[in-house]
């Protein structure tokens, strides 16, 4: 994972400074220079980085978090720039599989930042001082193409990230509630991109200036993360990369995966942004391995799904109280006026205020009840405004309420979660069983979901089992599942007022 360790090996060098430079305690404030020895390197590598560049491979920071915080690609990677509204973009590519052509996908990605991105926070960021509407005048997309997953870091004036399919890929998935591996990288390089601002430049006061000694907590992750979720979906919608409905569909599934979490019930958005430290929702602690485990699957959520969703209900909220002159964009750009660096970061109360101060009423409820509170998220109310119907189906094929993974085995599937009170629970399964079949069917030959599918909501059906080396098994009943799949549809025939948010909204 190179974007959060260091890598170096026959095909490159990867480095993230946080993970690679010591730095010295009270030492923060003193200039950094580097210089890079490529004597010993294959001769056609060449080195792309976000410091500035002082000569033929020197370079320095101002600052220890200036020198940690811009990752070093040094390889024979492919590159493509191009400049938007006065900023330079490098798209470097390290690409350790099919080498493909990236150049449609760069050009596309030139078209969201200049028409999606960038506008968002432009007026903020010139009245800042910027001499351009973007806060750097080079930015450095350092991509890896790699066999796995994907994922990335943010940077002041870069980003590295790892994608696991090659550019040309657009099969289907699911994953971050999105529909084809095209759009998911676009929305992954975009989403760090959107860091450069919300997160490196206007963030949680707890996250600047960085401590690096012990873990910090912030109960306004879903501001970064979620909102960043948000405006993400946003860039595309308003760059033309989405199409209305598209923008509706992708807020529906994520909505249907927040409402889907036991956790919602139990946590605060703001709760489950403090707990990010606690470990990985249950799995523990990285490294513990499956023997040590907590019950955060069901306990907490994703502060970036449930800030996304807040994000569009808190849009909607400003825009019907001023009647579709002030959006959450304003927010923003109140935001990072009076937040950004260099000025100290945001507390939760200031969120609240330049929220109250944008829709020109108290915001201090919607915060109590929504952020702070675990009530209900308003979906009915809000999306009407912007004549948008809620549709909730309620869904027919039989559930258990288990999760599963096959990772690490040969026959079977981990259960890796069981929601409380669900019919799996109740018939005693745990997480730690591998299960092996159903109905004397082997999940091998059939997964779990088609064998259910193959049955009603009532019936039995006998789960055989290991646990700790024993083989069981356990008589089920089913039942449905509790949780609907939302659809967000306009309406037919909106009012006047709906039509002129909606069209504020999605254009």
């Amino acid at each position: 994972m190179p974007f959060r360790g260091a890598q170096l090996d026959e095909r490159h060098v990867a480095l993230t400074g946080a993970a690679t430079w010591m730095y010295v305690v009270d030492g923060k404030d003193r200039p950094a220079n580097l210089r890079i020895d490529r004597s010993e390197l294959p001769s056609e590598w060449r080195v792309a980085t976000g410091l500035t560049h002082v000569s033929d491979d020197t370079y320095s920071a101002e600052n220890y978090d200036w020198f940690a915080d811009c990752p070093i690609e040094i390889a024979d990677f492919a590159e493509k720039d191009f400049t938007v509204l006065g900023t330079r973009y490098h798209f470097v590519v390290h690409d350790m599989m099919s080498k493909q052509d990236f150049s449609q996908f760069a050009d596309l990605l030139k078209e969201v930042i200049e028409n999606g991105v960038v506008p968002t926070l432009a007026p903020a960021v010139l009245t800042c001082g910027s001499p351009t509407p973007a806060p750097f005048a080079d930015y450095y997309f350092l991509i890896h193409i790699t066999p796995g997953f994907g994922a990335g870091v943010e940077h002041l004036n870069s980003t590295m990230i790892t994608i696991g399919q090659d550019w040309g890929d657009h099969s289907a998935t699911d994953h971050d509630a999105l529909s084809n591996f095209y759009e998911y990288k676009m929305d992954l390089i975009v989403h760090e991109f959107f860091h450069a601002w919300n997160v490196k430049r206007l963030r949680p006061r707890e996250l600047g200036p960085f401590d690096y000694s012990r873990q910090v907590h912030t109960p306004s992750l879903w501001i970064s993360e979620g909102l960043t979720n948000y405006f993400t979906s946003l860039a595309l919608l308003r760059s033309g990369f989405w199409k209305a409905q598209t923008f509706l569909d992708h807020t529906a599934r994520v909505i249907t995966v927040l409402e889907s979490e036991p956790g919602r019930r139990e946590r605060s958005i703001a709760d489950t942004s403090w707990d990010t430290w606690l470990g990985f929702s249950g799995g523990g602690s990285p490294g513990t391995g499956a023997g040590f485990t907590d019950n955060l699957s069901n306990t907490n959520y994703s502060y970036y799904d449930g800030g996304q969703v807040l994000g569009i209900l808190l849009d909607l909220e400003i825009r019907h109280a001023t009647g579709n002159r002030k959006s959450l964009q304003d927010w923003l750009r109140l935001m990072y006026s009076r937040y950004a660096l260099p000025k100290p970061g945001f507390e939760p109360k200031d969120a609240v205020k330049a929220a109250s101060e944008v829709a020109g009423v108290d915001m201090s409820d919607f915060f109590r009840r929504y952020v702070t509170g675990k009530e209900p998220l308003p979906y009915e109310t809000e999306f009407s405004y912007a004549g948008i119907q809620v549709i909730k189906t309620e869904s027919q094929v039989p559930w258990i309420g288990v999760a599963l993974d096959r990772a690490g085995q040969e026959n079977g599937y981990r259960v890796t979660n069981v929601i409380p009170d669900s019919p799996g629970d109740l018939g005693g399964v745990d997480r730690g069983d591998v299960l092996l079949a159903m109905d004397n069917i082997t999940l091998s030959s059939m997964s779990l979901d088609k064998q259910l599918a193959q049955r009603h909501v009532g019936d039995s059906v006998v789960l055989t089992l290991v646990r700790h080396g024993t083989v069981r098994q356990l008589t089920i009943k089913t039942a449905a599942n509790p949780h609907a799949t939302y659809e967000l549809k306009p309406l037919p025939q909106p009012s006047k007022e709906q039509r002129d948010l909606y069209g504020g909204l999605v254009q």
